[in-house]
């Protein structure tokens, strides 16, 4: 399994006339967890598009609500992959405030394409190389 965590600040312009996080907010929240998951492994997503020339687009994004988040929370970002890419990556997402209560659980499922013809592939070598270690079972 691969994790990963990043924190932020919920940021006024986020948030409704109430002061809570706007439900469509959460989508970035899980990109911005996702991005430093991949940073972490040292394959961030860029680099996949510009090197290996693979886009990830999104297929999918579950999202369940817990608790409102509010302006001036500091949100933990838990991102976390549990399976083996192959034609599709999915990764799970908690977001917690600084309370340590679950904010929102959720997943995206992204695809592999390529950048030139945008037609589907397999999960590239580059993330089968550096993901193998995790999934060694």
């Amino acid at each position: 399994m691969i994790r990963s965590t990043t924190f932020l600040e919920v940021r006024y312009y986020e948030t409704d006339l109430m002061g809570i996080v706007h439900h469509s907010n959460y989508i970035r929240y899980f990109e911005c967890g996702r991005h430093k998951c991949m940073v972490d492994l040292g394959l961030p997503i860029e680099r996949i598009e510009n090197e290996f020339g693979i886009m990830l687009p999104v297929v999918s994004v579950e999202c369940t609500y817990r608790k409102p988040a509010k302006m001036g929370d500091i949100l933990r970002i838990e991102s976390r992959i549990e399976q083996m890419p192959k034609a599709k990556i999915e990764v799970l997402t908690e977001i917690y405030n600084q309370n340590d209560e679950l904010v929102v659980t959720g997943k995206v499922v992204l695809g592999f394409i390529h950048a030139d013809t945008r037609k589907p592939t397999r999960v590239p070598q580059c993330m089968v190389d550096v993901f193998s270690p995790f999934f060694n079972d």
